[in-house]
């Protein structure tokens, strides 16, 4: 990793005078917006002024305290992108009528006031505000520095071949062993017919084929020089892969080049702010036109029809945690939540145990069963806003977002003990990379995908390199 640029030191006394300015600035606007703007903008508008207030003292505080560049910091990319569920809905319910938009008919049904949309952009700032506190309070001053994870064995050539040639048999036993698919629903069951014995030899191969994506590219930055050219070549490839194999599903595609971010920024050149958000900006545009592109049925004149017609929107999946929270928080006030089991409230565990139903103290499935009771998978997403409203409500939310904020610290603190560590480099961008899963999930939901896909990849993969022979003139050096 080249040196980081130099950043511009902020005293403590010159960090309190802009947040003081900051929170007068944002005073002032708030006064001006509540003597110009009807009730019903302002019911939109105070709290999506404050997730950006919050975003913003986040981010300097953070600044000043690691006095490093944000843009690999795993709590501020958390932080934005829950910024970024937060403030588009809040666009969308300004702009548009809910009942026409696409994929926000659900919200629109359930015919939501200003005044009860604006209370649950609220919820979404507290939920901000907890993350950021926890994340702050242990995350710690550490910095990454220069982070050198260089090829002194000389086994990241064989390495990069039997991890690719681990996702080529994975890719080739899953393709073989699948039912014919042809909707997006039909991919979430299209190992359904499968006997036991095979069940588990694709999940196997899901798990390798997963986590093998990320030792792969780690193992590519690591020699950026060399394989630059592959990287331009497989990275795509893997994203248009996934998309085409799972019929318009852009979660690993996402993940993937979130994970390309984070090992550019950390093994080849730190990424500015503007680049980074550039950058982000970017698969955010992608994700959204793919979306669209699918509910068009694949088919490029029928969303170009949508768009001349309706106009380029984003993409309604970031008003998929927003939908869950608000109906769910709905029926909480009216009392008339489902019985739910008590081992739904340790889902985050659950699926950490063999041999157990996974399923049956899900939230996601015990949402689906009550109130789509029709649909083959579980069609919407829940996450820590709407678990916090099947429980303990805003104090519950409160709780759940100061253990994501503390979680999410203590896993950077845990990488940059171990930054040398190839295997540590991984672990770390594949949290970067899915960290949205948490926001869609559950708090502590990255234990599963970490215990689950990436260490048995990790073990599998080292263990072949157990078997690489040594460079000769590596012997004298110890290897990393």
């Amino acid at each position: 990793m080249k040196s980081s640029p130099h950043f511009a030191i902020i005293t403590k006394k010159q960090l309190v005078t802009i947040m003081s300015i900051l929170l007068t600035s944002a005073c002032i606007i708030c006064i001006s917006l509540i003597s110009t703007l009807p009730e019903k903008t302002l019911d939109i508008l105070l709290p999506t002024l404050a997730t950006v207030v919050i975003f913003f003292l986040f981010s300097m505080i953070l600044k000043w305290r690691t006095r490093s560049n944000l843009t690999g910091e795993l709590g501020f990319l958390y932080i934005a992108i829950v910024v970024a569920y937060t403030i588009l809905p809040a666009f969308t319910f300004l702009t548009v009528d809910l009942n026409l938009a696409p994929g926000w008919e659900k919200l629109g049904r359930l015919a939501p006031s200003s005044s009860k949309l604006g209370i649950h952009l609220w919820r979404h700032a507290l939920f901000m505000f907890g993350v950021a506190t926890g994340y702050l309070l242990v995350r710690g001053r550490r910095t990454s520095g220069p982070i050198s994870i260089e090829d002194r064995d000389g086994k990241s050539g064989l390495t990069i071949v039997f991890t690719c040639g681990v996702i080529a048999f994975c890719i080739l036993a899953i393709t073989l062993l699948s039912a014919p698919v042809s909707t997006y629903y039909e991919n979430y069951a299209r190992f359904d017919h499968l006997s036991w014995f095979y069940l588990r030899f694709v999940y196997i191969c899901l798990v390798l084929k997963a986590g093998g994506y990320f030792i792969l590219i780690t193992f590519l930055f690591r020699d950026y020089k060399k394989y630059k050219f592959l990287i331009i070549i497989i990275t795509p490839t893997i994203c248009l892969y996934e998309m085409i194999y799972s019929f318009g599903s852009r979660i690993e595609a996402f993940t993937i080049l979130i994970g390309v971010v984070c090992l550019y920024h950390f093994l080849v050149k730190p990424i500015t702010l503007k680049k980074g958000l550039i950058s982000f900006i970017a698969i955010a545009m992608l994700f959204s036109a793919v979306e669209l592109f699918r509910a068009s049925g694949f088919s490029l004149t029928a969303a170009q029809n949508t768009v001349s017609e309706r106009g380029a929107m984003p993409a309604s999946e970031l008003g998929a945690v927003y939908f869950t929270g608000f109906h769910l928080y709905e029926e909480r006030a009216q009392r008339s939540l489902p019985p739910r089991e008590w081992p739904m409230f340790f889902d985050d565990f659950l699926p950490l145990i063999p041999f157990i139903d996974h399923t049956r103290w899900n939230p996601q499935y015990w949402y689906a069963r009550n109130y789509f009771p029709g649909a083959v998978v579980p069609p919407e997403t829940l996450g820590p806003i709407a678990d916090s409203a099947i429980w303990g409500g805003e104090i519950d939310l409160l709780a759940r977002s100061l253990i994501n904020g503390a979680f999410f610290a203590y896993l950077v603190r845990w990488f940059l003990r171990r930054k040398d560590k190839w295997w540590g480099m991984v672990i770390y961008a594949y949290c970067y990379a899915t960290c949205i899963l948490t926001l869609k999930y559950s708090v502590l939901y990255l234990l599963t995908p970490l215990l689950k896909i990436l260490l048995p990849t990790l073990l599998v993969v080292e263990l072949a390199r157990r078997f690489i022979p040594l460079r000769r003139q590596s012997k004298l050096t110890n290897p990393s």
